[in-house]
């Protein structure tokens, strides 16, 4: 039976970060109906479609020595059809990315969560089948740190302001829409930024003589996403 060393406050905590999480939800709502009124707005003479979405991510970061961490990812997007064959895709949704490794027993997770809006142009090339690419622009909402072996639990966001608030990435990926509105797809978003904050890591240890300078590479995002959706 697993342990939550932080005792008594555990549920506080859950409590706090589900209420949290549900203030996110709201505000992303929001934003993803003005977003979608705007583009229904300019384009009212195209077709037009809703598209909730909701989906199982595969996170990772480069130069992490970490491996795939599975999250949800759930949002909205609207189809503006501007040929036949033809659309432009804007979107919002809350992904949760990071990574995780697990050695000698004890399983260490970087949990960063999202708020991506990505703008695809996707294009029809049989039937349903369809094919999209285009940026995304990524706003951190969170960023924790969880570690667990069988005995003890313990998550903490105190390294928090080690990851950049602001992410840009490429998404790519290809997908399915049945006569009935029901869709599939299935997409990989490449980061093109660093996640990691040099000079916040080098502030934190600087007891230690460590500047911004001596810490070499990049940390990008990677994320492997099957979605299911429907469109109205």
């Amino acid at each position: 039976m697993k342990t939550d060393i932080v005792g008594g406050e555990s549920f506080m905590f859950i409590e706090i970060e589900f209420v949290f999480i549900s203030k996110t939800i709201c505000s992303m709502k929001k934003i993803a109906c003005l977003l979608l009124l705007f583009v229904a707005f300019q384009v009212s003479a195209q077709e037009f479609h809703f598209i909730p979405k909701i989906g199982l991510n595969f996170a990772n970061m480069t130069n992490s020595d970490g491996s795939m961490k599975p999250g949800l990812n759930i949002g909205v997007a609207g189809e503006v059809m501007m040929t036949n064959n033809f659309a432009i895709e804007p979107g919002i949704f809350y992904s949760m990315q990071g990574f995780k490794i697990k050695e000698l027993g004890v399983t260490e997770k970087l949990k960063n969560d999202y708020l991506n809006i990505p703008i695809l142009l996707k294009g029809y090339v049989y039937e349903g089948v369809n094919l999209f690419a285009g940026p995304q622009l990524g706003f951190k909402v969170s960023s924790k740190i969880k570690g667990a072996d069988s005995r003890t639990s313990v998550e903490t966001d105190v390294f928090s302001d080690w990851f950049n608030t602001f992410d840009f990435s490429l998404v790519i990926g290809a997908g399915y829409r049945s006569q009935m509105g029901l869709l599939f797809s299935l997409s990989y978003n490449i980061g093109l930024t660093n996640v990691l904050n040099k000079g916040n890591i080098a502030s934190s240890m600087s007891g230690l003589g460590i500047s911004a300078s001596d810490l070499d590479g990049k940390s990008r995002n990677g994320v492997l996403q099957f979605n299911v959706g429907w469109s109205f």
